[in-house]
């Protein structure tokens, strides 16, 4: 992608079919009558890009192949006490996560949202640790109004403060 427009376009694209499915499923489709379910369709498909939009613009800095995605990764400095912050954060967590898989390198967590539910998974690899969040599902392509987004960046920023405020 080169710039946001392209992928807000693209993105509208993807979605299509899914309005155009909707409307054509509840008014039929008719030889004659095919431009309202198309221009619903794109309507639909608009509109929830639109939607998610003004989540992602909130985020000041946020890179290209972030933008309107429901994917997300980051990597942190490998280290003992960053591990068992995220570990800790998981664990004392304000809404209840399902744990799919732990072990002392890996831990695979459920994140329950409004519609579809978000997979976090956390590795030990060899320079640092990886952290990726995405919805789980078959719509994974689509925007989930920056969740994952916010759910990795406050991660981010829990382990940098603790980092700060064990150096003060």
């Amino acid at each position: 992608m080169e710039n946001k427009t392209t992928k807000f376009i693209l993105k509208t694209l993807i979605l299509f079919p899914i309005g155009f499915g909707i409307w054509a499923f509840i008014g039929g489709i008719d030889v004659f009558h095919w431009f309202f379910p198309t221009m619903m369709g794109f309507g639909l498909a608009f509109g929830t890009i639109f939607w998610n939009l003004f989540d992602y613009e909130k985020f000041q800095g946020m890179e290209l192949n972030d933008f309107l995605e429901s994917r997300h990764k980051l990597i942190v400095e490998n280290s003992n006490e960053n591990w068992n912050r995220i570990v800790d954060l998981t664990e004392k967590s304000l809404i209840k996560l399902k744990v799919l898989e732990k072990s002392n390198h890996t831990l695979k967590i459920e994140i329950p949202r409004k519609f579809f539910d978000s997979i976090l998974t956390v590795e030990k690899i060899e320079n640092g640790i990886s952290l990726k969040i995405e919805k789980k599902g078959i719509l994974k392509y689509l925007p989930d109004n920056a969740q994952n987004y916010a759910t990795i960046q406050m991660i981010e920023t829990e382990i940098k403060t603790t980092a700060n405020n064990a150096y003060n």
